[in-house]
């Protein structure tokens, strides 16, 4: 395999930001990208803990970023860096020998949440360079929240110190208006045209609650893109890459490498989709 560290992809004033890319050597094609967003409420972590490291071992290369936090930059900072390091992937795709058209985007937690606005949100002048092609054949959410600019748990007293109120700069109130709220929302730009997605999410999460991504299976069924729902029964924020590393496999090999299982198929103990709420 080759690695290639501390990458540097953008410059953001003060902030040099890099990402490790991973390639399979022993493929006789250029393999498909899985590019890795980190988790940790978008105000700590950092590249490094990969969790679709096991996709290596079946011929995917691997891009693990990083992104300003919001302790350096508020929303949306963060999505604009995402967006340039897939630009920058893509324009570099030939020099780190990789398939520049087939690209998944992929993250946990805070990196789940943006790797599903990347995904939804495919055209924003305002946070895309024009001329440069920021599409994605896959997105991969685990466990992301949705509805940052209007709290995550229902029902929970605001909070100045909370993850969201610190990504959207807002120390009154979620959000410092609707429009921002909205702004920082997948499902703000939901319309049918967006790639396949694969959801996964414990059932017991006490940090980013169940029902966000169910929130956003609904919105995207509801418009007609593809999306795979995998339920970790018992599982709380977090769990280990081996117990979904197949559903992942599965996905990836229909959407990526043409293969003919699609996902998904019946098998209840495995796949579950939870019921649409009202």
């Amino acid at each position: 395999m080759k690695e290639y560290r501390d990458v540097v992809f953008k410059q953001a004033g003060e902030y040099t930001l890099r990402m490790d890319i991973y390639v399979p050597e022993d493929t006789d094609e250029k393999p498909p990208l899985i590019m890795w967003i980190h988790g940790g409420g978008w105000l700590e972590g950092m590249r490094g803990y990969v969790l679709q490291d096991e996709q290596l071992k079946r011929a995917y290369a691997v891009a693990d970023i990083e992104y300003r936090l919001s302790w350096q930059a508020p929303f949306p900072a963060q999505i604009v860096d995402c967006k340039d390091a897939l630009a920058f992937l893509r324009e570099n795709a030939d020099t780190y020998g990789f398939d520049g058209s087939k690209i998944c985007v992929s993250g946990d937690s805070a990196g789940g949440h943006l790797c599903a606005l990347m995904g939804t949100s495919v055209g924003n002048s305002a946070w895309e360079k024009q001329g440069k092609d920021y599409s994605v054949q896959a997105v991969i959410d685990l466990y992301g929240p949705v509805t940052v600019g209007a709290g995550i748990h229902e029902g929970e007293p605001y909070s100045p110190q909370c993850a969201e109120a610190k990504l959207l700069d807002s120390p009154d109130s979620y959000g410092k208006s609707k429009m921002l709220g909205a702004m920082a929302n997948p499902i703000t730009y939901i319309d049918g045209t967006q790639p396949p997605f694969l959801i996964c999410h414990g059932n017991e999460d006490p940090v980013v609650p169940y029902k966000q991504s169910i929130l956003l299976r609904n919105a995207l069924e509801a418009a007609g893109v593809p999306v795979y729902f995998y339920t970790a029964f018992g599982g709380g924020h977090g769990f280990t890459p081996a117990s979904f590393a197949f559903v992942v496999g599965e996905f990836l090999d229909y959407y990526l490498k043409g293969e003919k299982v699609k996902p998904g198929r019946p098998v209840p103990e495995r796949w579950s989709n939870p019921p649409a709420l009202k």
